[in-house]
């Protein structure tokens, strides 16, 4: 039984083509890059602002000196993270 694509010129096509290149093979010639860390990229300071018995701790979160969030840790364990944005 002949195959269906046969006189086709399916094989010569693919041949003829020197642009196409499976994903696994263009993967393995790229070279890797390290993923950046977006924590390590903004280096961040944490300051306590407000820390009470029974009461929320209250922290500032900031880049270059500027407040980029507060979050509030709540007693029963939660956070409430609020972005403050300029």
């Amino acid at each position: 039984m002949e195959s269906y694509l046969k006189g086709r010129g399916y094989k010569d096509d693919l041949k003829k083509d020197s642009s196409f290149e499976s994903l696994l093979e263009t993967s393995k010639k790229r070279p890797e890059t390290p993923p950046v860390d977006p924590v390590e990229a903004n280096p961040a300071q944490k300051e306590v602002i407000y820390e009470q018995e029974n009461c929320p701790k209250v922290e500032v979160i900031s880049v270059d000196g500027k407040p980029t969030s507060i979050v509030i840790h709540l007693e029963d364990g939660r956070l409430l993270e609020i972005d403050c944005v300029y």
